[in-house]
């Protein structure tokens, strides 16, 4: 029942903190889709050991808001979201598991 998308470029923050409005617009005038705080290291690392790796991102809100349609983010709005969608995270790493240890490897991962 979650929206999946397959594909995007995401804008890593350090965090925690959320993004200036200034930040929020120039991401999206380069045409980055998500901004997240926790994707680095982990999918450089990864890479560097040869390991395949997916990246299972909640989407919580619109960071500083879209003008005129969505209010910039608050702490209370992300863990709400988060906890909302906290079921259906865990329903997919569960169904994950099994398709990972079986799956052969077709990809370039390992080429380091």
């Amino acid at each position: 029942g979650a929206t999946v998308h397959d594909g995007g470029t995401i804008v890593i923050v350090q965090g925690p903190r959320f993004s200036t409005r200034a930040e929020s617009a120039w991401f999206a005038s380069n045409g980055w889709h998500l901004i997240n705080m926790t994707q680095l290291p982990e999918a450089a690392l990864t890479r560097e050991l040869g390991m395949c790796y997916v990246n299972l991102s909640v989407i919580t809100d619109y960071d500083v808001g879209v003008p005129g349609e969505v209010a910039p983010v608050t702490h209370a709005e992300v863990s709400r979201r988060f906890e909302e969608t906290l079921d259906t995270l865990k329903e997919t790493v569960r169904r994950l598991i099994p398709h990972a240890e079986a799956a052969p490897r077709a990809c370039s991962c390992s080429d380091v």
